[in-house]
């Protein structure tokens, strides 16, 4: 497995990270994304 591999493996087993294409985030900018990083989590690992 490589480091990116296992980074994106780690980050979706802490939740730190949502994927979802159906219905996409939307930021304060409006802009639509259908994936979602929580930072704050990666703080207390």
């Amino acid at each position: 497995m490589t480091l990116a591999s296992q980074i994106a493996s780690d980050l979706l087993d802490i939740k730190a990270v949502y994927l979802k294409p159906e219905e996409p985030f939307t930021w304060a900018s409006g802009i639509k994304s259908p994936i979602y990083t929580d930072n704050r989590i990666t703080l207390s690992y």
